[in-house]
């Protein structure tokens, strides 16, 4: 038997994610990965799982941008020295990244109400992760 259209309305409500949307928000969720890493503890917290997934998401989007030459002239990104850029499957781990954008919003709180990806942008500018 189905359960009455506001029942299903409900309980999709109570399963609603927070997005991370501006600097703030970023900042915030990256702050609670920096505090699990120096104090660990299960479950990890909400906030601490959306910064490692907004960063997944960006590192993994500049990835297929870098490797696709059709993207590439889509967005007018030029093609980088493979040198210059970070290496992901380095030593850098999500808490290190996530510590990193905490400071960089820190030092620049102009950053704070723009959208979350001008904050990733400038933490990994002088190095972009490719």
């Amino acid at each position: 038997m189905l359960a009455p259209p506001v029942l299903l309305a409900a309980a999709g409500e109570t399963q609603a994610r927070v997005r991370i949307e501006t600097g703030r928000d970023l900042q915030a969720a990256c702050a609670a990965l920096a505090r699990h890493h120096l104090a660990p503890q299960t479950p990890t917290p909400r906030d601490a799982l959306f910064c490692r997934q907004f960063l997944m998401g960006y590192f993994g989007s500049l990835r297929y941008l870098h490797d696709d030459e059709r993207l590439k002239r889509t967005f007018d990104a030029p093609s980088s020295d493979p040198l210059l850029c970070i290496n992901i499957d380095g030593p850098r781990s999500y808490d290190q990244l996530a510590q990193q954008v905490v400071r960089t919003g820190e030092w620049n709180p102009q950053l704070m109400d723009e959208p979350a990806v001008k904050l990733a942008q400038k933490t990994f500018s002088d190095r972009p992760p490719c």
